[in-house]
């Protein structure tokens, strides 16, 4: 499991707007060291799982959608990476890969252990509220 550069920038943005505050796409990176070019597609994605709002015309921006006392990691996480992706921390974990110690529904000790390892992480990343990252 990675977090991508992509969802770091992402907790970047949430943390910028976590003050309450309308701002606009210059503000947030200029904040956090964002890459503008990253910006509208990370909002986007924010956006189409409600953790952001986009206020459109003049005078418009981005403002905090989503509760801070109950967003997590995990949720941006899931909201800016394809989820079937970012839920393997081993190649063997994801859907449609064969492996010669994997057959008839039964699963090897390695990849019993990542799935393990897996769901321990997972869990772990749903548990701290993005409040207290902030």
């Amino acid at each position: 499991m990675l977090i991508t550069r992509e969802t770091d920038y992402a907790m970047r943005t949430v943390r910028a707007l976590s003050g309450g505050k309308r701002l606009n796409i210059k503000q947030i990176c200029e904040a956090e060291n964002i890459p503008i070019q990253f910006a509208y597609k990370i909002l986007k994605k924010l956006s189409e799982k409600n953790i952001i709002k986009i206020i459109r015309g003049a005078g418009g921006g981005y403002c905090l959608e989503a509760d801070l006392q109950t967003l997590t990691i995990y949720d941006i996480l899931i909201a800016i990476e394809n989820e079937a992706d970012y839920n393997s921390v081993n190649l063997c974990l994801k859907d449609g890969v064969s492996c010669i110690h994997n057959s008839n529904g039964k699963c090897c000790k390695m990849n019993k252990e990542f799935r393990r390892i897996n769901s321990v992480l997972e869990e772990e990343l749903k548990k701290v509220p993005f409040i207290e990252l902030i």
